[in-house]
């Protein structure tokens, strides 16, 4: 009999043990296992979703318009091209290039300004084109900075002379016209002009050199020079060769495009000649689009580049 009991006892407690272990584990895994698993499921999930980013040039660019307002206008303009260097992927880089463009414009024709400018007296035999050759400038912006009401020169006129130390670089990847100024030995970009659309001529292969082989105006089907009435209102564009070769592509306004012609249906048998009734006609067909080659901007952009770049100008294009 008491061996019975102690074999009961001995039984009762390897249970009791076993039941304590089975619920110290479960409590172990409830309470710490499972909430640690948790707390690391959630931590991925976290990184997983698509959070949005930070962009820590939006403070700088405040800042940078901040100085403007109160007029330190080159701390405020030096201070926005340090923000496109140093946080090029921030969305507040492309409204800072275009505030820089349109104070570098100002600044170049403004009278308070004198930083590469040249007072020049008119001699006798003058003309705007042999100044413009003369000092490496075009007559367009003599004509602006002069601020010059006729074309016709006088000896003894003051004209303001600014040398267009300019060229052009651009990204076909991003479609942007980087106008570029050579100061000294350096450069720096100036103005940044959006393109309408760029379309390489067939097996042209970037990076690829390129210069501005000529400057076109054309207004009711003629050629107009800088100095006609009709300048204004013409259609101005850019052509440019590839070094060392015939390859040219032109920077202009996009093409427009044309309808193609309208041709009457024909039937298997025709109207009798004695009917009265209007013949059928085919609706017009959509205008087709042009295929033309070319570097399109805005009218205006074209009109702005046509004072800045002479021809001789260099042309570089990468992807």
């Amino acid at each position: 009999m008491a061996k019975t009991q102690i074999k009961l006892l001995i039984f009762l407690i390897t249970v009791g043990l076993v039941a304590g272990t089975l619920a110290m584990g479960y409590w172990v895994y409830m309470n710490i296992l499972l909430k640690e698993s948790q707390v690391e499921h959630d931590i991925a999930s976290m990184k997983a979703k698509d959070r949005p980013r930070i962009d820590p040039g939006i403070r700088r660019f405040e800042a940078a318009v901040d100085l403007i307002r109160e007029g330190k206008i080159d701390e405020g303009r030096d201070a926005l091209y340090k923000l496109c260097q140093q946080f090029p992927d921030s969305k507040t880089c492309p409204e800072a290039m275009r505030i820089i463009g349109e104070i570098n414009m100002d600044q170049l024709y403004s009278a308070n300004s004198t930083a590469g400018k040249k007072d020049y007296i008119v001699q006798p035999g003058n003309s705007l084109n042999s100044i413009a050759n003369k000092f490496d400038t075009t007559v367009d912006s003599i004509i602006r900075s002069s601020g010059l009401m006729s074309f016709n020169l006088h000896p003894g006129d003051h004209l303001t002379i600014i040398p267009m130390d300019f060229h052009l670089g651009v990204s076909f990847a991003k479609k942007q016209v980087m106008l570029l100024r050579k100061v000294g030995d350096k450069e720096y970009l100036f103005k940044v002009y959006n393109a309408k659309d760029i379309r390489l001529p067939p097996g042209m292969r970037l990076p690829v050199e390129m210069a501005i082989s000529g400057k076109n105006s054309l207004f009711d089907g003629k050629s107009v020079l800088s100095t006609d009435p009709n300048y204004v209102d013409a259609e101005k564009w850019f052509s440019c060769k590839k070094t060392n070769s015939t390859t040219i592509i032109s920077i202009r306004t996009p093409p427009v495009a044309r309808a193609l012609p309208v041709e009457e249906p024909k039937g298997p048998k025709q109207a009798s000649k004695k009917s009265t009734s209007p013949p059928a006609v085919a609706p017009a067909p959509a205008p087709a689009a042009s295929a033309e080659n070319g570097i399109f901007l805005a009218r205006e952009d074209i009109e702005e580049l046509f004072a800045l770049v002479r021809n001789g100008s260099k042309l570089s294009l990468v992807r």
